[in-house]
């Protein structure tokens, strides 16, 4: 159990650190890290997938809901950009949870790994700047189909969404900063969705370790925030000292090398 808890503190620090640089959810690299750890505790190998899933969305409502403030504080939260998006988003991500966490782990793992290097891809991408951008603007019927689309996707994925949200609402003509800032508030929410649907979908499965609700093991989620809270804080520092776009692309390796992993398994 030392060794768990002391990974789990390790991972959370690396997540939070690179989720604080790139303004991305550590789901990418927490959900799979913890399928490989997970067995230390006791949970079955046909639950992996979907108690990593439920575990990354509690640490993303502890986490999220401390970015969320700060970014509230800050002005950047765009108050009528979310009224609609975020209530969508939580729908979405809480009935998906449902079909999600019933799913084959190989299904699960695959669907998640095809994100990660959707997400890669798109990370390597981003480091270009974009001209002649054609600015759409953020109707009821588009925050709504987008809403139910982020959804369904950051449940496969066990992530806040940023990888989806911030894009889609900067495609809309809201400042980057105002984007992450909402989307930080629509990720809090997510997470919040996320966590009750993969905990009433696991409710009562015997096959869990103890001190887990539903496909939510706990220890690993107060470990993981217990580090990520700081280091997060370290990553958006950095932010402004270290080759960005370096780190990026190496990062995006990783993700598609841990993905591929994923897949192959």
């Amino acid at each position: 159990m030392l060794s768990f808890i002391l990974l789990c503190l390790l991972v959370g620090a690396v997540a939070g650190f690179f989720a604080g640089l790139f303004g991305i959810g550590g789901g990418l690299l927490i959900v799979p890290v913890l399928v490989y750890l997970l067995p230390m505790v006791g949970v079955p190998e046909s639950l992996l997938m979907s108690t990593a899933l439920g575990t990354s969305f509690a640490t993303i409502v502890i986490t999220g809901f401390s970015s969320a403030q700060r970014h509230h504080k800050l002005g950047n939260v765009v108050w009528s950009a979310v009224k609609i998006l975020a209530p969508s988003i939580m729908v979405s991500v809480f009935i998906c949870g449902f079909f999600i966490g019933k799913l084959d782990r190989d299904i699960s793992s695959k669907l998640f790994a095809c994100l990660v290097v959707y997400l890669a891809v798109k990370m390597v991408l981003s480091i270009r700047p974009k001209t002649n951008k054609t600015v759409k603007p953020l109707t009821t019927q588009s925050s709504i189909i987008g809403g139910i689309l982020i959804g369904m996707a950051s449940s496969a994925a066990g992530i806040g969404g940023g990888g989806f949200i911030v894009p889609f609402l900067n495609s809309r003509g809201i400042d980057m900063k105002k984007a992450i800032g909402s989307s930080a508030f629509c990720g809090m929410l997510l997470g919040t969705s996320g966590m009750f649907s993969f905990m009433l979908s696991g409710w009562g499965n015997a096959a869990m370790p103890e001190y887990s609700l539903g496909y939510i093991y706990f220890p690993a989620v107060l470990c993981i925030t217990a580090s990520s809270f700081f280091t997060s804080k370290l990553g958006a520092t950095a932010t402004s000292k270290l080759p960005v776009p370096t780190l990026k692309k190496g990062f995006a390796l990783l993700l598609i090398t841990i993905a591929v992993d994923m897949f192959i398994r």
